[in-house]
């Protein structure tokens, strides 16, 4: 099972490093973000909301991704599991900012979102 962890920890933080370098590819030379879905990737990640404490929400989810699996691996899956509901919490808030307040979707940002579920719920699949 853990492996499951490990591998959709892989696959988030590419995910949001693959966000985060396009965001910045953006920024510097103005070309349009890829979106999956045709959405607007780049007025979701350049809102006020693509912060947290001033932190890029990327940054924050490849440092999600590495603190899961390693913990998740090494057998703290309390710990992991406490980290997971607060990756849920954040990803359902997320969620919300996206399809009510700016009523924009980014194709990175809900992948990032399923990928956070899936960890979600293999963690508490687990037991303790």
């Amino acid at each position: 099972m853990m492996i499951i962890i490990i591998i959709l920890s892989l696959l988030g933080f590419i995910n949001a490093f693959y966000l985060y370098w396009q965001h910045q590819k953006e920024v510097s030379t103005g070309k349009k973000m890829f979106c999956l879905i045709g959405g607007d990737c780049g007025a979701v990640v350049g809102s006020s909301f693509g912060k947290t404490f001033g932190i890029k929400n990327e940054l924050i989810g490849m440092t999600y991704y590495v603190l899961i699996a390693v913990l998740a691996s090494s057998g703290f899956l309390m710990l992991s599991k406490i980290l997971a509901l607060l990756a849920t919490v954040f990803s359902l808030y997320l969620l919300y900012v996206q399809t009510i307040v700016l009523k924009k979707l980014c194709s990175w940002c809900l992948i990032a979102i399923a990928i956070n579920l899936l960890i979600f719920y293999s963690l508490f699949k687990i037991p303790v």
